[in-house]
């Protein structure tokens, strides 16, 4: 039996970026839909928007990787059943925006004790936290279900055409 990979991290690095930058299109028109994207600009600063940004693209390629562990294979018969591969992206689909979520709060309060305008840091932040998780992981199912189905699209057409004979020197 073939030995399961993570696609030589290549492939996990380039579907987590292909992610994080889908994520942020997504995130910016909507934005830009609903006018609220210039004065989210106007009151965020370099090092918080390149903090976000990271933080949004680690816990994607971070998520992406737990993801496709051992779908990869030398042998495609090997790889994980969809059975398996499905549930397994929709969880760590609702795991990221968790993540993601927390990474945000985490950020934002770090962003605001530097700019002295702390505010209401208490019930109103825990009842947030809480909601906002149940709301970042049902928004992270989704979002996983929809980017597994686009990896194995991808996936399954890159297989055809490196299977084919015609394609080979």
């Amino acid at each position: 039996m073939a030995k399961r990979t993570t696609g030589g991290g290549l492939v996990v690095f380039a579907l987590g970026t292909f992610h994080a930058a889908v994520l942020i299109v997504a995130l910016v028109l909507v934005l830009y839909a609903t006018s609220a994207l210039t004065s989210l600009l106007s009151s965020l600063n370099t090092v918080a928007g390149l903090a976000l940004f990271n933080a949004l693209w680690l816990t994607t390629v971070w998520s992406t990787n737990r993801t496709l562990r051992g779908a990869f294979t030398v042998a495609p018969w090997t790889s994980v059943p969809l059975g398996v591969m499905i549930p397994r992206a929709v969880w760590r689909g609702g795991v990221n925006g968790v993540a993601f979520l927390a990474c945000l709060g985490l950020i934002l309060l770090v962003s605001s004790a530097f700019n002295g305008d702390v505010g209401l840091i208490g019930p109103g932040t825990l009842i947030f936290a809480t909601v906002g998780a149940a709301v970042a992981f049902v928004i992270g199912l989704v979002v996983g279900l929809m980017f597994a189905a686009v990896d194995l699209a991808l996936v399954t057409a890159t297989r055809a055409f490196l299977d084919d004979e015609k394609s080979r020197p």
